[in-house]
């Protein structure tokens, strides 16, 4: 599977759907594009876009966080970028803030709001799910489920929402 061309298709999903059906970041002044010490996780394979297109606003790293798939360690990259980008080249989880994908312990895929999200963003602190575009919230499930038919997604995601269970007690919340 070309997993760059995948990703490019998903990414189309979310050009000219946001959170809000007004610009967000008119609320908070783009806090989630400031540039600072943040960054996003790239999912499994997206990296290849990065690896395709260079482009010079983003810098990939390889971040500490690992998940294993078919017996071997896989690292997970970190894009960070310096609050100007290509809007049309970000990453899935920019073009998805403040939501995430999430796996139950039984196995089932949901959309929560990024809990870690809540520190940055007004629509994670103050917003329910329901309360977001009804497009932007369909597009998040059906780029999440596409992509849990891939094997190695899928057990990213394990490791990725026991990542996230950390954040969620923190901030006293259930997914």
């Amino acid at each position: 599977m070309n997993t760059a061309y995948v990703y490019l298709q998903l990414y189309k999903l979310f050009d000219d759907v946001t959170p809000l059906n007004i610009d967000c970041g008119m609320l908070c002044g783009g806090a989630c594009c400031k540039g600072d010490d943040g960054g996003m996780y790239l999912f499994p394979g997206e990296k290849k876009v990065y690896d395709l297109l260079t482009p010079s606003w983003i810098k990939i790293s390889p971040s500490d966080f690992r998940y294993s798939f078919a017996g071997k360690r896989k690292t997970v990259y970190f894009a960070t970028c310096r609050g100007i980008c290509d809007r049309y080249q970000r990453p899935l989880a920019c073009r998805i803030f403040p939501l995430t994908p999430y796996l139950t312990k039984s196995g089932r895929l949901k959309v929560i709001t990024d809990p870690r999200a809540k520190s940055l963003c007004p629509l994670a602190k103050a917003m329910k799910k329901d309360d977001y575009s009804r497009r932007f919230l369909k597009n998040v499930q059906r780029c999440f489920g596409l992509l849990m038919k891939n094997a190695e997604f899928a057990e990213f995601m394990k490791y990725y929402s026991r990542y996230l269970d950390d954040y969620l007690k923190f901030f006293k919340e259930e997914a």
